[in-house]
């Protein structure tokens, strides 16, 4: 065993004597930008209103035809421009006191039950019923294609479609922060690319919302990029950056993909982030927006200085806590539901939950 980890080193070593090479698409609706060191920009550029919505779903019922599941849509508002307190970190020599995240002045949680069943062997018709805040009233009943929907050897297409309703309340949100609020900045988790017409109905009216003061983005937590000497791109760009300071990286290529309208970058928002994040925005916004990116660096800057996850905006960790449906949740509604349904619950998912079975033994 230790002879064959004693042959990993020397690889992993090699590995990292490659030159960087250039960012790496293998579709080409996605240009990609050479690396230049010239790309890379101070975090500058303040907005007054930053904002992050997110969603979560948990499954309550799940059969190869029929998935019922709990969806829960979150967005917060954190203000700037006044007075700011600061937070004292853990380790002051290091850190030194930093800028509180904003004040949060304004924050919105919509619920629903997303019923889907199928209709046939491709087509799925879902069902919401709202519980609370009154997001995707318009959506009502509708169809998906489940040939969209990657397959799966975990989760049965109707969970999948089901789950899809996440994304369509996430964008939603986005439109109705993006309308009600001026000179923000809206960010996602993820990227900003959509995977079904339905979805691409929604982030195209989410997308109309932004504009001069209205930025659109999003900010991925992990990155799977390449360079084409197959350094990871992330890593790529640290080696080139400037040390002992935060910065933004822009771009690494602009999609033409109708799927996928977006300028795509990466900022590490701390001079102690221990990694930079993949951050994209509304490809219109960036291409309409001459010098200026458009994205408030600064501001994200500001807001990513919790000592708890230093570089990571504070808006998305805020948005993840309150979107998310915990297990307890998912257990009560377990419980309300079988006692509804008696045993009806059991006949729709006897034939799919061996796997939950095993993982119990």
């Amino acid at each position: 065993m230790l002879d064959a980890l004693d042959q990993v080193a020397p690889k992993l070593r090699q590995h990292q004597q490659r030159p960087l090479g250039q960012p790496f698409f293998s579709d080409p609706r996605y240009e990609a930008l050479p690396l230049d060191e010239r790309r890379f920009k101070p975090l500058d550029g303040n907005v007054r209103l930053l904002s992050a919505v997110d969603g979560g779903n948990q499954e309550l019922v799940g059969g190869a035809s029929v998935s019922l599941q709990l969806v829960r849509a979150y967005a917060n508002v954190f203000e700037y421009g006044k007075k700011e307190l600061e937070v004292k970190s853990a380790d002051a020599e290091k850190y030194k006191p930093v800028q509180a995240v904003g004040k949060r002045v304004h924050q919105e949680k919509h619920e629903f039950l997303c019923l889907t069943q199928a209709i046939d062997g491709s087509q799925f018709e879902s069902t919401l019923l709202p519980l609370s805040g009154g997001l995707l009233q318009d959506a009502g009943v509708f169809e998906i294609d489940g040939r969209d929907v990657a397959d799966s050897e975990e989760r049965s297409k109707a969970a999948q479609v089901g789950a899809l309703t996440r994304r369509f309340a996430e964008w939603a949100l986005c439109e109705k922060i993006l309308g009600q609020f001026d000179d923000i900045c809206v960010l996602k988790d993820g990227t900003l690319q959509t995977s079904v017409a339905k979805e691409a109905f929604y982030a195209k009216r989410a997308q109309e919302k932004a504009g001069k003061g209205k930025t659109l983005a999003a900010l991925s937590k992990t990155s799977t990029l390449l360079t084409s000497t197959g350094w990871s791109l992330s890593d790529a760009l640290q080696r080139m950056a400037p040390k002992d300071a935060g910065w933004a990286y822009e771009w690494i290529a602009q999609s033409k993909h109708p799927d996928h309208p977006a300028a795509i970058g990466y900022a590490k928002l701390h001079r102690f982030a221990q990694q930079p994040f993949r951050v994209e925005m509304f490809k219109n916004a960036a291409q309409n927006s001459g010098n200026d990116s458009g994205l408030p660096w600064a501001t994200l800057a500001q807001n990513a200085s919790d000592p708890a996850f230093l570089g990571y905006p504070y808006v998305l960790v805020d948005a993840d806590r309150n979107a998310k449906v915990s297990n307890a949740e998912a257990t009560s509604w377990k419980g309300l539901v079988s006692a509804k349904l008696g045993q009806k619950v059991h006949e729709l998912s006897r034939h799919t939950d061996a796997h939950a079975w095993l993982s119990k033994l």
